[in-house]
């Protein structure tokens, strides 16, 4: 029994990395994105950007300039100023992924 225990655990283990390949940003830090630039990345608002599709590099240096103060946007500024790249990184990957026309 201990032994079929162990196995499984392993196998478990080895199927983590696939499972990794797909990775989802933390939910909490795209939920603060969704409230002004939409679930699928299309904002509602005409003076709010749409993110979804956008290119990665790009996000990527958007979200460095406001966290930088380089871009001025208060809202921004303050969303990003505590976040780390690896966060700033998730947020660019997940918006760069989604559909640029989502179905309806």
């Amino acid at each position: 029994m201990r032994n079929a225990t162990l196995a499984a655990m392993m196998l478990a283990a080895t199927a983590l990395p696939a499972l990794s390949q797909e990775r989802q940003p933390r939910r909490d830090l795209i939920l603060e994105c969704m409230a002004c630039h939409g679930d699928d990345g299309i904002a509602k608002d005409k003076d709010v950007p749409h993110l979804a599709g956008q290119n990665y590099e790009y996000l990527l240096k958007q979200l460095h300039d406001f966290q930088k103060g380089r871009r001025p946007h208060k809202e921004m500024r303050l969303m990003s100023r505590l976040m780390t790249e690896f966060e700033l990184q998730e947020i660019a990957d997940f918006y760069a992924r989604l559909p640029r026309d989502p179905k309806p």
